[in-house]
């Protein structure tokens, strides 16, 4: 069983870390202007603005907000559906297209600089160790 001593030096060390503020950035990122770029480059189908919430599992609300904030910066354009006026059709601009192909060019640099650096087969077990980690821990219980 883990002791005091080793518990407080590994609390110590993830305060260091900042492990909350560096997958709260990753959070934010998902439910975002990448997520639904990248919905939208992905699918196959018509996408509306319900459609996105619901695969995103984002409030309607919020979806309201990035389309605004994407139509704002030329990234997609906003219809409306000819058969129900209250359906919202959403497509990528060519500057949208453009840019989830440079977001997707960044990031796969990111992965290759990790890997290089890191290496595939220590990378693999942070993924493994991550994903343990994630079945043990729940939320504190505020009482």
């Amino acid at each position: 069983m883990a002791t005091q001593a080793q518990i407080e030096a590994m609390l110590h060390k993830l305060e260091q870390f900042h492990p909350a503020a560096f997958f709260k950035r990753m959070d934010e990122t998902q439910a975002g202007i990448g997520a639904v770029l990248r919905l939208l480059d992905e699918s196959n189908e018509t996408i509306t603005a319900g459609k996105i919430s619901d695969i995103l599992n984002i409030s309607t609300a919020r979806v309201a907000v990035l389309l605004k904030k994407m139509v704002a910066r030329g990234l997609i354009t906003k219809e409306h559906d000819v058969s129900d006026a209250r359906v919202t059709i959403v497509k990528l601009t060519p500057l949208g297209k453009q840019l989830i192909f440079e977001m997707r060019q960044d990031l796969y640099q990111q992965m290759g600089r990790i890997i290089d650096q890191i290496g595939e087969e220590r990378l693999l077990e942070f993924i493994d160790t991550f994903h343990e980690i994630r079945k043990i821990v729940s939320p504190p219980e505020i009482g």
